[in-house]
């Protein structure tokens, strides 16, 4: 403790961070605390890592980091601290800082708290990010990941002894999640966030920006702002755009600033706007000349797109959850409560239809944005803060139980940097690892151990006629799509033709023969090779171009296809009609059978309540389980295939029992229904989200029932059950791995936006 400090003009504050390069929320909170400590007289020193050019900005030192996953960020640029070093602990020792102030929970940051502790500096913490609610937003690894982030960061921030909090909300909702320990004395406090009133005003609107875009004046101009990733909820975005600018096709526009995976879809809906990521100097004219600021995400920590836009004049409206300490619903906006999308569209049609409305409630915004965020007093409080902190001895905690989650998570740098490396690779690269794992496969477990004089190889053709089916049904996708773009009749309707006989005949004609060479089990994993087909055809075709990650995918899929082909059960048996209706009857069927009920009913009812009490990603895994699972039944096309195969070979009669009409109309009622309930996700979720779920449980459904209905599972010797359990894990992965075309790296974009908030 330095109690001699007389004012801000002796402090030296040093101050670690993540990525400090990146143009978010975060950094410029900070740049701002540097300014008005810098305005003072006093000292920062910035701990961060480096940029991906390396450039070093005055007064910051680069730490050791590792790169993050962009699956789990959502863009590429951002990293995570690792370690110190030994040079940037000496030069801490001779900067001699009287505060030590850390804003990440990362592993650097955790060293710089160490080396205060280590040194007694006073030690404080700034909450910038729910992190550990991001993995809400990351489906079913985000659901396990969660509970043990949640464990680390609590331990992380009960070792400090004061972490300022945005809002009282905030603070609140902490609280209740254990970060306040009164067994360990630390303590959660407020302080808020502030927006320059000056820089974002309401004279900033301009009708030559608006005219520029295609706005009339009386236009309604809906807003977003930020980026264009999952856990900020543009899906809820996607959906008001939607349903408002077909109820007012020539009033309602809207405006797209940001970037992410999700960014072309969103600027791809009718009147919408895309801008990418924009500079400082830009945005508040943006702000003043729009008339709506739509902010649906529920992961904030305090809301600075919100009050950016309540400072602009404009009425926001935004998550309760996130924004009700800034949002007076009805007065100055609405807080929306509720995952779906409803609420969102009902304030926004209300203020559409009510330009006064829109007009008072920007206005009290305003007025309360100068009241009580003008930036200069806020950043003023945390050099306060500053003051008071290193004013007072530093924080011992009763114990760290910290330091065995850092150990335990240091142990997976290795594992954590093979995927991100693995991420980094091309496409020729992995195609030359899929064969060496196949090669590896074949030589290590052989295929089967069936007697040559034994051997069959109509499971050649099962597979063959399976490939051409899955291939029939892509050539009719695409040529559905080709037929909006050709301008001749006659080649429309020629189009039309093929792709009509590939669906309706070439497809359920091969699919059905194929059960009639090979085993379910074989031919199940081959489905998968719709999304490949369809991909390859598209690009061929339409011109459409395939992503990086995609052409991974695609690569792992049919590597893993092979695998499964080669290890598969090669043998067929043929069936009378007596044996098949006697399978209906085995106890582990009907056991099946229940099981998929109880799913089916539980993927039903949350479907039918939907995102007012699911966050999106169980609702649309729900879709896809549903469709996939009534979809993949395919032991009835097979058991028809078969009682075809014996009609034709002993009495034409059976196809009219009771029996064979049962497995057609079942046949088709899977079919249709699980195609139905494709459809009606299709409805509410992208084909890039819904589809690869619906084929990876479709895939599951096929190859379960293979194995419980005609007991293929008696066939597998151990080595084949292995190497096909290893090839429906490469299917899977290049599934998991698929995803929707990533956003230019805007790295120009990005520097040019540094430098105007330098």
């Amino acid at each position: 403790a330095d109690e001699k400090l007389a004012d801000a003009s002796q402090l030296r504050v040093v101050i670690a961070t993540a990525s400090f390069h990146v143009v978010d929320g975060v950094t410029i909170t900070l740049r701002k605390i540097m300014r008005n400590v810098k305005s003072k007289g006093g000292k920062v020193l910035l701990l961060t890592a480096p940029p991906p050019g390396g450039l070093k900005e005055a007064g910051t030192e680069h730490v050791e980091s590792i790169p993050m996953l962009s699956c789990c960020a959502g863009q590429s640029d951002y990293k995570i601290g690792l370690r110190l070093g030994e040079d940037i602990c000496e030069k801490l020792k001779q900067y001699n800082p009287n505060l030590v102030h850390v804003t990440t929970p990362d592993f650097a940051c955790y060293a710089a708290g160490n080396w205060a502790r280590e040194n007694n500096v006073p030690l404080i913490a700034t909450w910038h990010s729910n992190i550990h609610d991001y993995t809400l937003h990351w489906g079913l690894v985000g659901t396990l990941l969660r509970p043990l982030m949640l464990m680390y960061f609590k331990a992380f921030y009960q070792a400090i002894g004061v972490t300022y909090v945005p809002s009282e909300l905030m603070r609140r909702k902490m609280i209740g999640e254990g970060f306040e320990d009164a067994h360990q004395g630390n303590k959660l406090e407020v302080w808020g966030r502030g927006v320059d009133v000056e820089k974002y005003h309401p004279s900033k609107r301009s009708d030559s920006w608006r005219s520029k875009y295609g706005f009339n004046s009386d236009d309604v101009v809906v807003l977003w702002v930020g980026r264009c990733v999952p856990e900020k909820r543009p899906d809820v975005f996607i959906k008001v755009m939607t349903h408002l600018t077909k109820k007012f096709p020539d009033k309602v526009k809207g405006v797209v600033v940001g970037r992410g995976a999700v960014y072309k879809t969103m600027t791809q809906i009718k009147n919408c706007v895309g801008l990418g990521w924009q500079n400082s100097d830009d945005l508040p004219q943006i702000y003043a000349s729009c008339d709506v600021l739509c902010f649906p995400s529920r992961v904030e920590t305090f809301g600075n797109v919100t009050l950016e836009g309540m400072a602009s004049g404009i009425p926001v409206v935004a998550a309760d959850c996130c924004s009700s300490h800034l949002i007076e619903s009805g007065v100055n906006g609405y807080a929306i409560k509720g995952m779906d999308s409803s609420g969102y569209e009902e304030a926004i049609t209300i203020l559409v239809n009510d330009s006064k409305r829109r007009q008072s409630m920007g206005k009290v915004g305003r007025e309360r944005a100068e009241r009580d965020f003008e930036v200069g007093f806020v950043m003023s409080q945390m050099t306060e803060n500053y003051l008071e902190n290193a004013k007072k001895p530093p924080f011992k905690a009763k114990s760290l139980p910290i330091v065995c989650c850092i150990n335990f998570v240091m142990l997976l740098e290795c594992p954590y940097m093979t995927i991100h490396r693995l991420g980094t690779l091309q496409p020729k690269h992995w195609v030359g690892i899929c064969l060496f794992l196949i090669l590896s496969s074949i030589y290590l477990y052989g295929g089967d151990d069936v007697d040559p004089e034994d051997r069959s190889y109509s499971w050649i053709a099962g597979v063959c006629l399976a490939t051409g089916a899955q291939l029939s049904g892509a050539v009719a996708k695409v040529l559905f799509k080709l037929y909006y773009k050709l301008k001749l009749r006659w080649n429309q309707i020629a189009i039309n033709v093929i792709a009509y006989v590939c669906i309706i005949l070439l497809n359920p004609v091969m699919g059905l023969a194929a059960y009639s060479f090979a085993a379910q089990s074989l031919l199940a994993p081959l489905s998968i090779l719709n999304l490949v087909w369809n991909a390859v055809l598209a690009s061929v075709v339409l011109g459409e171009r395939l992503s990086k990650a995609n052409m991974v995918a695609y690569v792992l899929i049919c590597a893993g296809c092979c695998l499964s082909s080669y290890f598969g059960i090669h043998t067929h048996k043929d069936y009378t009609y007596d044996e098949l209706m006697a399978l209906f009857t085995l106890p582990l069927f009907k056991f099946f059978l229940f099981l998929e009920l109880a799913v089916g009913a539980i993927t039903s009812y949350m479907i039918y309540v939907g995102e007012k009490e699911y966050p999106p990603w169980i609702v649309r895994i729900a879709y896809g389980c549903l469709a996939g699972m009534l979809g993949g039944n395919q032991f009835l096309s097979k058991s028809l295939s078969e009682v075809i195969s014996f009609a034709l070979r002993e009495d034409y009669n059976i196809i009219l029992t009771p029996g064979a009409l049962f497995l057609i109309l079942g046949t088709v009622m899977v079919l249709i229904s699980g195609l139905r309930m494709l459809q009606k996700g299709l409805k509410h979720y992208t084909a890039m989200s819904l589809v690869p779920i619906y084929q990876g449980f479709f895939t599951i459904t096929m190859i379960a029932s293979a194995l419980v209905f005609f007991k293929e599972y008696e066939m597998f010797n151990k080595k084949m059950a292995q190497a096909y359990f290893f090839s429906l894990l490469l299917i899977f992965a290049g599934i998991s791995q698929m995803q929707p075309p990533e956003m230019d790296d805007a790295t120009d974009i990005r520097k040019d936006a540094m430098e105007k908030i330098v």
